[in-house]
């Protein structure tokens, strides 16, 4: 759920009331950054009392906006669900329904006495337009050489002074990836300055923000640093292996579904007398075969 989000679309305009309340919804769904949307169309229209035809025009309408965008697609009980984000960029560029500078608002603001106090919409401080709080600037040591300090430097706009002063506190998650294996220049400074771009309307406060990503990153880069070894060690001058067969290896090396009766007994051992795959991978993936193989 997302506070943030959620404030900053019911100050704009959206187009229709149907339209707004089912981007209000999905908003409260939201992480901070507007990702994680998981929620059916049929729950939406129950939980909004809309017609399920009257959502999904809506989020169509959403996404032809561009206000929403379609991030992947999740398992459930009757299939999948979309997952969805919300564009806070475009949501920021829409037409405010509080006419900041309106006529009425500027004469009141100048009929004020000049030694009168400010009046309490413009001191207090969840006042939408008006931030009155004071950031003292944070000087705290950091080693320029040191982990963080690097990681620090490589944070892009995202990466804002508030969010600066706060996320230090918590350079223990980055001794907890370098423990793991994780390398700071391969992996975690590249997913940091890829995740910091933009300006961001929440601050990120702790490191744990990119740890998905940066090992999402590290399984990938190892990965591909492993993709050539397998094919040089089947790749023999005289061996011919069939498209079938690399067809079915392709199949169990990746992460789509496989039943389990798609690969037979006989199927197995090609692959593996062909070292296209390994034994840990098809349990992996919970293939049934045989201890003994075909000799050779």
């Amino acid at each position: 759920m997302s506070n943030l989000i959620s404030a900053a679309v019911q100050r704009r305009v959206v187009g229709s009331a149907t339209r707004k309340a089912v981007v209000l919804y999905m908003a409260d769904k939201a992480a901070d950054d507007g990702s994680g949307i998981w929620t059916s169309k049929a729950n939406i229209a129950r939980d909004l009392e809309l017609s399920r035809r009257a959502v999904q025009i809506a989020i169509q309408d959403l996404i032809r906006n561009g206000l929403l965008i379609e991030t992947g697609q999740r398992d459930c009980k009757h299939g999948y669900t979309v997952e969805y984000a919300i564009n806070i960029e475009a949501v920021d560029n829409l037409a405010s329904t509080r006419e900041r500078g309106s006529p009425r608002e500027s004469a009141a603001r100048g009929t004020r006495e000049p030694s009168s106090p400010q009046p309490v919409n413009l001191v207090h401080p969840n006042h939408p337009y008006k931030d009155t709080t004071t950031h003292p600037e944070v000087s705290v040591p950091v080693d320029n050489s040191g982990p963080q300090a690097r990681c620090l430097a490589a944070g892009g706009p995202g990466l804002c002074p508030a969010s600066r002063s706060t996320i230090i506190a918590t350079a223990g998650i980055i001794e907890g990836w370098l423990s793991d294996g994780i390398d700071l220049d391969a992996d975690i400074l590249p997913m940091i300055a890829k995740r910091t771009t933009h300006i961001r309307i929440s601050p990120i406060r702790t490191w744990a923000y990119f740890t998905d990503a940066v090992r999402a990153a590290h399984r990938a880069r190892l990965r591909a640093a492993e993709a050539p070894k397998e094919a040089e060690k089947v790749e023999k001058p005289g061996t011919a292996i069939s498209p079938q067969l690399r067809f079915y290896a392709d199949w169990v090396n990746s992460e789509r579904y496989l039943p389990p009766s798609a690969i037979t007994n006989t199927i197995a051992h090609a692959l593996l007398g062909a070292r296209l795959v390994s034994d840990e991978r098809l349990a992996l993936r919970g293939i049934p075969f045989s201890a003994e193989r075909t000799p050779q």
